[in-house]
Parts: C-alpha cells; structure tokens; sequence
C-alpha cells in the first residue's frame, strides 16, 4: 500500500484548525511548562506525531469548534558599494527596520549606485549612480521551473553578494519533487552587469519573514508533514461502533464520545503508518550541484526536532541559517509547532504564533499566543533553540515585540466579550496589556505586567524602544498609551491621549516625537482618509498631537501600503523629509481625484509642508503602448495608466527615486515635480 502522498494545503488548515484543541483537559495553561526538549529518537516524533494527528481527528469529528479553522492553545504546554572607487551618492536611504543592525526582508535594496529587486521570477539590477546613466544592467532568472509558479518574497543585500527568496510551486519540473517549498539563491554581484549564481537550496515550506545580521540570514518557514492522505478520511467516515461525525451540543456527551474514540483512532493511524520511516513524513530539502542536480534529504534528523510538552500542531517550524560568505551553508533546526510573526535583536530571534491568528474574533476565552526563542550567537553564529512561553491575547505584528535589557515587552489583545442577561447588554473584559518575559532556565517566564488597557478595542500600532512604549488601539476613538518601561517588573501607564481615528504605524521622531500614519475617522469611528500625525511626548505624561496631515477625505477614502507595512514609509530624520505612496479614492460621480503614486512632505517638528507628489500614470501607459499591446494600447479610453501603484521610494543626496511594479521614476527631493529619468522594466 502505497501511504507517502503529501499532506495538502488543506491539512495545513484543518492541522491548525483544531490539532490543539484540548476542551476536555481542565488543566489550565498557565501551570503547563513550554520549554521545548530535543526528540530522543524517531519513535518519540513517531508516537508525538500520532497523538496529536488523533487529536487533529477527533475534535474535529466531534469537536465544539467543529467546521472552524483556528489554534485552541487552551491546554499547550548602510552598505557600501562593491567597487573599490567611490562612485555612489553622498547620502541614501535604506530598508526601514525595526532594529539597527539588524536588515529585514524586502523586494527592493540598494548600495546608492545600484538598486536591486526581484519581479516577474527574476533579481533584477539597475544602475542608479549617477542619476543620467539610470538603466537596467541585469535580469537573472530566479527559478527554471516551465510548468509551475514563482512568487519573489524579497532579497538581502550584503557587499558584493545576493540572497533571494521565492516561493515557488512545481509540477513536473526537475524540482517537482517540492509540491511547494522556498528557492533560495545566492549571486556574487561584483561585476553587476554579470550577477553570478554562488548556490541554490531548496527547503519545503512557506516563508514567513527573515532576518540578516552581520551577512548571516535567518529565515522562518512552516511546512506541513507527509502523513498518509486518506488519514483525514477518518475524520468524516462510518465505522462500526463509533458515533459518525457531527456536532454534540451536550458538553459532559461530547468530552464522553471523544474519550471513547481516542483508542480506536490512535489504533487505525498505527496500523495505517506502520512501516513508514519517521523521516520521511519531515519536509525535504535540496541543493542543486554545479551540474544543475537536486540532492534532495530530510529537513532534520530525528534529534535535530524539538517537541512541545503537550499536544500542538501538525505543522513544523524552520529556522535556516545561510551564510552570504558561504554560499553552500545551510543549516536548520526544527519545532513541531507553528509561528508567523518574527522578532529579532542582534542576539535572539523570536517567532509568535496566536491562537486564531488569521481572524479577531470575540468571546473565546483562550486568546494566546505562544512564543520560541532562538538565540543567534551559538557555535557558527547558528541559531540555538533557547525557550518558549506564552502571553494572553493575540500579537498585532513584529512591533508587538520588543527586547531590552534582556527581557521580552510583548504588546497583545486580549478582548473576552460576554452577554449580560440582566442589562441584556454585552460586557467586555480584558483589553490591551503589555506582558514582560524573561528566559528562566529554558521557559519564557512573565515577570512583569500591564493590563486592562482600553477594554473593547484592539491594538492598532505599538513601538517599544528603550525604556519607552506607546500603544494606540481603535474602536471610534484613537487613544495613544505612553508606558514606562524602565522597570521590567512594574511597568507603568504614564499618559493617554483621546483623537479620533487610529495610527497603524508609529516611527520615532527624534526622542521626543513620534511621526505616524493611520486614518482618521469621524465621532462615530468611521474612518475617512489617510492621515500623518506628529506628537510631542516629551512628558510622557501629558502626550499631545502637534500636528495633522489629512491626505484625502470623500466618498471612497484613500489608504497607502506604508500603514501595514513599514517598508513603504521613508523617513530621513536628517533632512526632515518623508514618503509614502497613497492611493486616493475621492470621486462623487461627476468630479473629484483619483491618484495612485508617491506623496512628500517636508515632516519635522514644526508639522507638515507639502512638497509634491509623483506617479507613474505615464510608465503605464508606455510599457502598454510601446511594449506590450501595440497600437491599440495607445488609445487613452483604456485607461491604462490606472494600472500603477508605487510602492517604495529611496532617497539619494537630493533625489528622489519611486519603484512601482511598473518601473523606476528619479525627480528632485525638493520639488517632485521635476522628473529627472525613467526606467520601464
């Protein structure tokens, strides 16, 4: 019998949906230990594997969340360029991070004498320096799949030397051994007219996020494991003497049926993997030799996985390790649990995952979310699994974590909503909070706390530096939090501030400001256009809003990619100037503006000065005209030069540089009205 087909997407789903949903347990979680401990051998991963695929079957079989995807954790225990002369720009802006020193994933880098970015399934070089020479030098393939897909998730750039990372998808291709996985390339870029391609690894999964540091990168990945498919017939199917699959409303029945079709479940998954090599459900992994080979072998060992103390989730989380100057090192380590949202110091690297962490839903009493440490200073610089927690509530985004002074300020939701029978009205609980975490002997242990923050409302924007925090959460109203952070163990609420609206991303101004970007709303809580803001928090106490930038308000609003992604916002303290791209939507049926592109202001202390706007209406229309539909595409009534939305933007000296998916515009810093040159790719 043949049992090794793949594990589909959908498991990954229903996997999440309920592996961990262990109602019947009253344990509580906070007395469950969450340090991880290394796999003794493939049997433990064998039986850990069974008990929660059993799991997996069961609630959902039976289970109160049945037919509902989500995590139940209720019972889980500045680059220089690569010539030798100096022939770039004075002064350039780079990737916007969190953390100095330590580079984030993202489509589009630069040196100030080249960019780079990956579209189309290629990493692709342009000449930037100086601005009349703009040009592209370079197109190189990232994938050789015919019968598949590719989709780039970004690039680090360090000296002379590229990493891509893609997603890819394969058929019946040479790789088509990976259903789906991450390419990841490497490229000696010294001669930039000529990128050469040092090493190419595969790792089967999804990329979440990477960091580098140092020319070391880090990536995280989740993958599903290879489990006989029919497995999940047992979730739906008839057997003799077993209750068939569907909801039981009574509670004390339920948790009797599950108990009772534990054994027979775990006997059927035994017998159905018997003979199966552990190793072969892992993920693979493969490098292609200098004769274009796939090698292909597990992710791990056996002995290189960890194990949750309790049952978790089918998924298996990756942390890789690459080194830029050495290109055929790869190295990974292993957790049998999930996690999206990354974290990294120079020193650790911190993966979160949230119990339903796709959906806000209200009233479920179990909002968690678990947390992996790995520190990143071990034996090669290779990250070492260090320990694992958990807080209440679920984790907006990266800036939801923060270290410092080695302890971990986590930023979560934790709304409980509630039906009052006597006001026939609905009570809520909780609300935001700040927990403190610390790594004692291998558990991520709370040592600090600060609650009940705006119940019925949701974090919005966090940011955590030093000893400072500021919090914004929304509902109709748009309150800032300022928090004392000084002390690990009582952090404290120092000051509030109510405005309508909400910042979605909150970027340091100098020590003493912050420069945001959100929407602004009516009294009611609607929202009605994309708006930058400046506060004063020099008294932590008494924070005030000094300045408001409406960008748009009317019919259809306006939003900008710089509000749930940092990358997009562009800030030179030095200069005091900032972009962001906008997408304005302002139209009553006869007249109004529409208008996709770049926006810049003069953004320093004393407010806000407009000082133009870019697009890339032309580049549209041109690579519609000149390369791609011929004649036809020329007619203005095709309204090809909606087709465009710039997305990032890269200061240098005086100039301006915009990138869309269509191509690169340069005009002056000063006056964007003034357009130097154009790139189409």
């Amino acid at each position: 019998m043949n049992v090794r087909f793949p594990l589909l997407l959908t498991l990954f789903a229903v996997a999440l949906g309920s592996a961990a949903c262990q109602e019947d347990d009253p344990k509580p979680l906070a007395t469950a230990p969450f340090a991880l401990t290394p796999a003794a051998n493939c049997d433990v991963i064998r039986g850990h594997v069974l008990d929660v695929a059993v799991e997996t079957i069961v609630q959902n079989r039976y289970g109160a969340n049945f037919w509902r995807m989500g995590v139940d954790f209720a019972n889980d225990g500045t680059a220089a360029p690569g010539t030798d002369e100096k022939t770039g720009p004075d002064d350039f802006t780079t990737t916007n991070v969190q953390e100095a020193g330590v580079d984030e994933l993202d489509f589009v880098k630069t040196d100030g004498s080249f960019i780079y970015t990956t579209r189309d399934n290629a990493l692709i070089i342009v000449k930037s320096w100086p601005v009349d020479d703009l040009q592209e030098v370079a197109r190189v393939p990232l994938t050789s799949q015919t019968n598949g897909w590719a989709w780039a998730q970004g690039l680090f750039l360090h000296e002379d030397r590229v990493i891509t990372l893609t997603n890819v998808g394969h058929y019946d291709t040479p790789e088509s051994a990976y259903t789906y996985g991450t390419q990841i390339a490497i490229f000696d870029v010294s001669d930039r007219s000529q990128p050469l391609r040092l090493a190419t690894h595969f790792i089967e999964g999804w990329t979440a996020d990477a960091r580098m540091i140092d020319g070391k990168v880090y990536l995280v990945s989740n993958a599903e494991l290879h489990l006989p498919y029919y497995t999940w017939d047992y979730t739906w199917a008839s057997y003799p003497g077993v209750p068939d699959a569907g909801y039981i409303e009574d509670e004390s029945q339920r948790l009797a049926t599950m108990a009772a079709a534990r054994p027979y479940f775990r006997a059927l998954l035994n017998d159905a993997t018997q003979g199966i090599d552990t190793l072969s459900i892992f993920p693979k992994s493969g490098t292609v030799d200098a004769q274009g080979v796939m090698h292909q072998a597990p992710l791990f060992a056996c002995t290189d996985v960890y194990l949750p103390p309790n049952k978790a989730s089918l998924g298996l989380l990756t942390i890789s390790h690459l080194r830029l100057d050495e290109p055929d090192f790869i190295h990974h380590t292993g957790l049998l649990a999930s996690g999206w949202t990354v974290y990294a110091s120079q020193q650790n690297l911190y993966v979160a995952m949230s119990s339903r962490w796709w959906w806000w839903g209200w009233g479920n009493t179990n909002l968690e979310s678990h947390i992996h440490k790995f520190h990143l200073n071990g034996p090669g610089n290779k990250p070492v699994y260090a320990a694992s927690g958990h807080v209440e509530g679920w984790l907006l985004n990266q800036f939801a974590m923060s270290e410092f002074g080695g302890h971990l300020r986590v930023a979560t939701t934790n709304n409980n909503w509630e039906w009052n029978e006597a006001t026939n009205e609905s009570d809520v609980t909780g609300g935001s909070q700040v927990t403190i975490l610390q790594d004692q002997q291998g558990e991520l242990t709370q040592v600090g706390f600060l609650g009940g923050l705006a119940p019925g409302e949701q974090i919005f924007a966090v940011r955590m530096v030093g000893n400072r925090g500021f919090m914004v959460t929304f509902r109709q109203t748009d309150p800032l939090f300022t928090i004392d952070l000084a002390n690990p163990h009582q952090p404290k609420l120092l000051g509030e501030l109510k405005i309508n609206g909400f910042s979605s991303y909150i970027h340091m101004m100098g020590e003493d400001h912050l420069l945001t970007i959100g929407q602004d709303a009516d009294d009611d809580g609607r929202v009605i256009g994309v708006h930058l803001q400046i506060f004063d928090v020099s008294d932590m106490r008494n924070p005030t809003r000094t300045h408001q930038e409406l960008l748009s308000t009317g019919s259809w609003s306006s939003w900008s990619e710089a509000m749930w992604d940092h990358h997009a916002f562009t800030y030179h303290q030095g200069k005091g100037i900032l972009a962001v791209p906008v997408n304005i939507y302002n139209w009553d049926g006869n007249s109004g503006e529409n208008f996709s592109g770049l926006v810049v202001y003069r953004a320093n202390t004393q407010g806000f000065t407009p000082l133009g706007r870019v697009n890339h209406a032309n580049l549209v229309t041109y690579a519609a005209c000149m390369q791609r539909f011929g004649e036809w595409g020329c007619d203005p009534d095709w309204g090809y030069d909606w087709w465009t939305t710039v997305r990032r933007s890269i200061f240098m000296d005086d100039y301006l540089f915009s990138l869309s998916d269509v191509g690169i515009k340069i005009n002056d810093l000063l006056n964007p009205a003034v357009e130097h040159a154009f790139l189409v790719f």
